[in-house]
């Protein structure tokens, strides 16, 4: 290769590095390599290094677009100032005018985010705006030094051409990644002397790799948002000259938009894709259900078919009377009910909440000692741990109510709180209804229970309400496990306990230890139970994170067990580590309970027993604590084999079809008679 084409590509290679861009360009170029390190902390959760790949990018790639806003919008006021005063653009006036308009503007920002101090109960714009303030503020002060160096350079070359190679050395995104790489360091080094192992397997040299892989990532990334940038900033000097001194800042908006319209695309699809697979069907549940005591048998006024995934689950899942006895050790008093009213019944939630009371009164569900109403995950799903820990507890004789409102995971149906809460309000008017005009001496316990966003959809029920409200609506007690952070009433209770509940009915505690550790009188008064693990991001995680700082992440000394102390509150990153937590928090397996991020099912067999007040025997509760893993171990593995059955059988008829003879032979026959030869 020619001496001159090499030194041609290495002077283009650097000025992708930094030279040849905008300043506001190479300041978002630094923070977004500098945003690496900070990402590293420890979360509550264990971390892969695939994770913890996955959160750098989105920390480095969302600083990228934020801090590139934030600069060109101060730059291009500073623009429209310096040009409205007549002022000559030589090199020392925009040193002059980039450190200063940067520091005009961090002060002003940041008089704005102090006028605005956090609080608890703040509304949502308030509290956006003061982190916004507070952010702009930084990017400020970070695009005067910034543009103090590259002015120096600037100054220097206009001085002496012989200084020009100063200007071609890239600034910005070296310091940048040698900043990472130290706090990388330091990360590691203080999550070890204080113990916290979540970024145990994040080794330090692959860290750094990660680092420089995002780093060259940034640049890509940033190119590509560049060149829509200007391409739009071009035509619209064109289209207006007038406001030629914002077309720099609006052309960054209109790229990160359709970014952001791109994303939006691609999560609609990936929503059609999941309910698709909400709606499909377990080959380990392909037959209905022969018990007249639950949905979807041939007495059920729910059809079979209309049971979505988690649906089939639920009804076939049920405990036998023999079950029950030969687990606690005397005589079953009844065969449970579970009811399991799907989306496919009706379009309409009235149709559907007429549906599920007529099946309850077909059931016999209003003649049981108990009856639950529970609120699902986003998916469907109903603890089968806790349904099958009541079954046992109340001999059988109760009775399980649920309505789906989503097929999708919980991640996903956040958008359907709404449509879920008034599902729920409406199915709580017509139960309390119904037990209204019964005699109040043979009304069933009325009982709650959710997990999740089960437990938001239906504790919001109340929301804005008291305890009180509960006791007119006959319920006994409930139990929610994982409280996601966005629900209404859960709040208000922390907020204002002695309003919300006055007679102390509501706990919220980390494990069993910590009610019997409760005076005798107090654990008396509980009704409402919220078992919230300390380390369990879903009932930590939302836009709180970003407006203020949490309390778990408050003094180290004040920390609860599970909480990281080496890592600190910074708005951005804590939101999206948090968020990366929850998708390791339930990482379980069948058979093994354990007590650790959203896994709560070491303790809900205590906790149902003690909440529902269904006392039981010590060994009976050993017994059920055996036999509900032993179930979970039994059901895991009858869905797997079924699942690749179900596939052998699939490749059998694809084979047979390819030799002619599709419709001759008997997959089936074929499947049993190699498994009976092996």
């Amino acid at each position: 290769m020619p001496i001159v084409t090499f030194l041609q590509r290495a002077n283009t290679v650097l000025g992708l590095l930094g030279p040849d861009r905008s300043r506001a360009e190479r300041v978002a170029l630094f923070a977004a390599a500098a945003s690496v390190g900070p990402s590293f902390e420890p979360g509550l959760q264990p971390r892969r290094t695939i994770d913890q790949a996955i959160a750098t990018g989105v920390i480095s790639a969302t600083t990228l677009s934020l801090v590139t806003v934030a600069q060109s919008t101060i730059e291009g006021i500073g623009e429209a100032i310096i040009r409205g005063n007549g002022e000559t653009r030589t090199a020392g006036r925009r040193l002059l005018f980039g450190v200063a308009g940067n520091l005009v503007a961090a002060a002003i920002a940041e008089g704005v985010a102090r006028a605005l101090p956090p609080r608890e109960d703040e509304r949502l714009r308030r509290g956006a705006l003061r982190i916004a303030a507070n952010r702009v503020a930084r990017v400020a002060v970070l695009g005067s030094g910034l543009s103090f160096l590259f002015g120096v350079s600037d100054v220097l070359e206009q001085s002496d051409p012989r200084t020009r190679w100063m200007r071609r050395v890239p600034i910005a995104l070296p310091l940048g990644v040698a900043a990472s790489a130290w706090q990388i360091h330091l990360a590691h080094v203080r999550a070890e002397s204080l113990g916290d192992q979540t970024i145990a397997q994040v080794s330090t040299r692959n860290s750094i790799l990660i680092a420089s892989g995002v780093g060259a990532g940034v640049i890509g990334l940033q190119f590509a948002e560049g060149a829509i940038a200007h391409a739009v900033a071009r035509g619209m000097s064109k289209v207006a000259p007038s406001y030629n001194s914002v077309a720099n800042p609006i052309g960054h908006l209109v790229s990160l938009g359709l970014l952001g319209g791109a994303l939006a695309t691609g999560y609609e699809y990936a929503v059609r894709r999941v309910e698709d697979g909400g709606s499909s069907i377990e080959p380990a549940y392909n037959d209905p259900p022969q018990n007249h005591t639950v949905s979807g048998s041939p007495e059920s006024l729910v059809s079979f078919e209309s049971l979505s995934r988690e649906g089939r689950r639920f009804v076939n899942m049920v405990l036998s009377r023999d079950e029950i006895s030969q687990v606690m050790g005397e005589p079953a008093l009844a065969d449970p009910i579970r009811v399991f009213v799907g989306l496919g019944t009706s379009e309409l939630v009235e149709d559907r909440v007429d549906l599920l009371i007529d099946e309850l009164i077909r059931v016999g569900a209003f003649d049981r000692k108990v009856l639950m109403f529970a609120s699902p995950t986003g998916s469907g799903y109903i603890n089968y741990v806790a349904a099958e820990a009541l079954e046992y507890f109340s001999l059988g004789d109760c009775a399980i109510a649920t309505m789906q409102y989503s097929m999708l995971p919980s991640s996903m149906s956040l958008t359907r709180t709404g449509l879920a809460i008034e599902q729920n309000r409406s199915v709580m008017h017509a139960v309390t209804g119904y037990l209204r005009g019964l005699d109040p001496a043979k009304r069933p316990r009325f009982v709650l229970f959710g997990e999740s966003l089960g437990a938001q959809t239906m504790q919001d029920v109340w929301r804005h309400r008291t305890m009180e409200a509960l006791n007119r609506d006959f319920i006994h007690s409930g139990l929610f496990l994982g409280t996601p952070s966005a629900t209404e009433f859960a709040k208000a209770w922390r907020f204002d306990p002695v309003r919300i509940d006055p007679d102390g009915a509501i706990a919220e505690v980390d494990n069993f230890n910590e009610v019997l550790a409760l005076d005798p009188a107090e654990r008396e008064r509980i009704r409402l139970v919220l078992l919230t693990h300390h380390d369990d991001p879903i009932p930590k995680f939302g836009t709180n994170l970003i407006l203020r700082q949490p309390s778990w992440l408050g003094p180290v000394e004040t920390r609860p067990a599970g909480v990281p102390k080496s890592s600190s509150w910074r708005p951005g990153n804590t939101f999206v580590l948090t968020g990366l937590d929850m998708v390791n928090a339930m990482d379980v397996r069948p058979g093994e309970f354990g007590r650790r991020g959203h896994d709560y099912r070491e303790d809900i067999a205590e906790f149902v027993s003690f909440t529902y007040d269904l006392p039981c025997s010590a060994e009976q509760m050993a017994s059920v604590e055996f036999a509900l893993r032993d179930r979970e171990l039994k059901w895991a593995e009858k869905r797997v084999v079924a699942e690749q059955l179900a596939r052998a059988r699939e490749s059998v008829l694809r084979e047979l079809k390819t030799w002619g003879i599709s419709g001759t032979s008997d997959p089936d026959e074929i499947l049993r008679s190699g498994l009976t030869q092996t």
